[in-house]
Order: structure tokens, then sequence, then C-alpha cells
């Protein structure tokens, strides 16, 4: 009964002319190239009245790099580029034949578009990769890490706790014969491999 219902919706979604959003596979390190091919031979194909949105969802990511906070963007879905669009045939040949781009995903006659449910997912999903995302300490508790600072420098210690608010790492340090909690800044100290 169950597969009956999906089948009913997988063809209900195929039938369905609305603009829906559809999964592309396409070569690495190209979807940027890729989206502007589509809207380039969207727009000499007067197709701009059936594909309305791209999207390659990126997002920053912090870290630290010689002492100095470094913000690159990071493609969420590596490989994969979301087309909202009709999807007739006219259109399907136009993106399927698009440079980089190697096939539309769950498209074995007909192309099957993302779900309500599982774009609202995805979007959720970048939401909680940008909060995420904003602040990445190279480190994790129990690291073995060197100071490079004060007359501990170059001694070994584990990190006991880490502040990503204030972008510092505790560390156990012995003095006088005692293990003593000590907020150092992430730049002052280097992961021991």
């Amino acid at each position: 009964m169950q597969k009956d219902s999906n089948i009913v919706e997988i063809k209900k979604q195929i039938e369905d002319n609305s603009f829906k959003w559809y999964v592309l596979s396409v070569v690495s390190w190209q979807e940027s190239l890729v989206i502007e091919n589509l809207k380039e031979r969207v727009t000499k194909q007067w197709l701009a009245d059936g594909v309305i949105d791209f999207l390659c969802p990126m997002v920053n990511e912090t870290s630290m790099k010689k002492w100095e906070k470094v913000v690159k963007q990071k493609k969420l879905y590596p490989w994969y580029v979301f087309v909202k669009s009709k999807m007739n045939d006219k259109i399907r040949y136009v993106v399927r034949n698009t440079p980089w781009v190697r096939l539309i995903v769950w498209a074995e006659t007909r192309p099957v578009p993302l779900t309500d449910n599982e774009f609202d997912k995805m979007m959720e999903q970048i939401t909680k990769s940008q909060e995420r995302s904003e602040l990445t300490i190279p480190y994790k508790k129990n690291d073995v890490v060197l100071l490079k600072t004060w007359d501990f420098k170059w001694m070994k210690w584990n990190i006991r706790d880490i502040d990503t608010e204030k972008w510092t790492v505790i560390v156990n340090i012995e003095m006088l014969w005692r293990l003593t909690p000590v907020a150092v800044d992430v730049d002052k100290i280097e992961l021991l491999s």
C-alpha cells in the first residue's frame, strides 16, 4: 500500500507543471560555471518563463591561519546545483545538455523534483550550517597542544575546554605540583602532530 502511494505521489510531481526544485549532478568545482551557462542558455532559448531560480548553497567558514581570522566560502553540497523550474521536454533538453552537467538526479525517464518537505529540510540544514560555521576552532577537547607563549613555551598540554565565544581554550598547566586551568587564545597554541 505504501509503495502505491509513493508511485502516485511521484506521478503527481512529474505531471505537475508548476515550478519545482530539481537537483543536477555537476562536474566537481564547476557549480558556478554551470549556473552561468544555464542562465545564458535559458535566456538564449527564450525559456526564462520556465526557469526561475538557481541555487548552489554556500556557507561562510571562519578559521584561524597564522594568528588571523580567515573567512572563506564553502559549498554545502559540492557537485550539485539546484534549479527551480517547470520541467518540460525543451527545458529538460537544455538543462541536460549544458556543459559540466552530468545528469538530472532521479531522472530515469522523467525528472522527479524535490518534494516541498525535502526542500524545507535542505533550507533548514543550510541555515543550521551557516550558524555553526560562524566560528570554527580547529581543536577539540583532549587534543595535545603546545603553548607558544610565557614561561611554558613549547610545553605539551591537553585541552580541557573550548570557549568559542571568546576564541580561547582552557588548558591545565602544572604550577607548584598542581594542575591549574588557564585560558589561552587560540592563536597562542599549536596542535601537536
